[in-house]
């Protein structure tokens, strides 16, 4: 068994997908099932959004619980551009592994995202200059890799592919190239761990020559669906205020649930009942949060998730939702921990990223996911 552990939901729902490509058998969890049958097991924690603490504490906590069921190898997948608590998570893992070092590799040139000389490029530009830049949570200010990731130059050594490699510690790949991803997997053994993004994930399936057997029915999508946008990416941002402004199905989050200060006694009934109506009339609704609202001070990112999540709930109870559609990692584990669903088992990568699921326990209900930078397929992404 290969074992994933993600510091987000959407990033475990990507190497889930890849994991669908190889024909293996997926499961992805917000737990470690100690009874889990599947040739590749994801365990979708929430770290990014947490304290550095609590981050640590929970990564600790899960791989304790994957040592147990011995995997053939573990794999601890990060942010591809390094947001999170990427360095005191991963030091944490090495002790419980027992390993001498660990080798990032996040970049990954088929997504425009690449690291030369110690500098993070997005599509040929540094990072800091693209919308990561306002992200609500790490917002990127520099493209120096050691900024990024909020360490000193000794914490992390930065390496080219053919480049001797330390020892010990933890070492940041650059990548220029898909070659350069393809050395870096060659370079993995039995004392280093592995971590990044899921274009090194693919090169390390393709080095051990990973197949399985496996074919997962897919079946068609259904309807009503309901799109959950929690990203503070312009482009979505854009997209949503193009299909409202159209006349399509966009509820906005409220002022007043959005600019509260406490959540003791918000009252989504009015909500939720529009959404429910959109859900009834046309099959399909979009539940977003505005730039602005007035001269209210919008809540902090964290309880907009959970404000969302309640509201998801609520809307899941007033009607038989099929499919579940959600945009940015941490609001995708807000909404479905709130929801009750915690076990998931892959069905269908729609597109690089964007991966299909059906829900443990919940019966004709499938949840798709995908990161806030990445598109939706052009068949999602329909609205009459």
């Amino acid at each position: 068994m290969i074992a994933v552990i993600a510091d987000d939901f959407t990033g475990a729902a990507e190497l889930a997908g890849i994991g669908l490509r190889y024909r293996l058998s997926v499961e992805v969890s917000m737990t470690v099932n100690g009874a889990t049958q599947a040739d590749l097991l994801v365990i979708a924690a929430d770290t990014r959004s947490a304290d550095e603490a609590t981050a640590v504490a929970e990564m600790e906590a899960i791989t304790k619980a994957l040592l147990l069921l011995q995997p053939a190898l573990v794999f601890k997948k990060t942010d591809s551009v390094l947001r999170g608590h990427i360095v005191a998570e991963i030091n944490a893992q090495l002790q419980l592994l027992q390993l001498p070092r660990a080798l990032l590799v996040a970049a990954n040139p088929a997504l425009g995202r690449t690291i030369d000389n110690g500098v993070y490029f997005l599509q040929e530009q540094p990072v800091h200059l693209s919308s990561f830049s306002s992200d609500p949570e790490f917002a990127i200010t520099s493209s120096n890799i050691h900024d990024m990731l909020r360490v000193r130059k000794d914490a992390v050594q930065v390496r080219k592919p053919t480049d001797v490699l330390p020892e010990t510690g933890i070492i940041a790949g650059e990548v220029s190239n898909s070659d350069h991803i393809k050395a870096w997997a060659g370079r993995i053994d039995t004392h280093t761990l592995p971590a990044g993004g899921s274009g090194f994930f693919t090169a390390i399936l393709d080095e051990l020559q990973v197949k399985g057997n496996t074919n997962t029915p897919a079946g068609m999508p259904g309807e009503p669906a309901l799109f959950v946008c929690g990203t503070s990416f312009q482009k979505s941002r854009d997209a949503i205020k193009a299909i409202s402004n159209a006349g399509g199905p966009v509820s906005y989050m409220p002022e007043y649930i959005a600019t509260a200060t406490g959540d003791g006694q918000l009252d989504y009934a009015a909500w939720c009942n529009e959404v429910a109506v959109m859900l009834r009339t046309g099959g399909k609704a979009i539940i977003a949060i505005r730039e602005v609202y007035g001269a209210g001070m919008i809540a902090p990112a964290a309880a907009l998730r959970q404000r969302m999540a309640v509201l998801v709930q609520m809307a899941l109870q007033a009607v038989p939702i099929q499919e579940l559609f959600i945009e940015g990692g941490s609001t995708a584990y807000a909404v479905l921990q709130k929801a009750g669903c915690t076990g998931f088992f892959p069905v269908q990568e729609m597109a690089a990223g964007v991966v299909r699921m059906r829900v443990a326990g919940k019966p004709g209900l499938h949840v798709t996911v995908k990161p806030g930078s990445y598109h939706w397929p052009p068949g999602a992404w329909t609205f009459r």
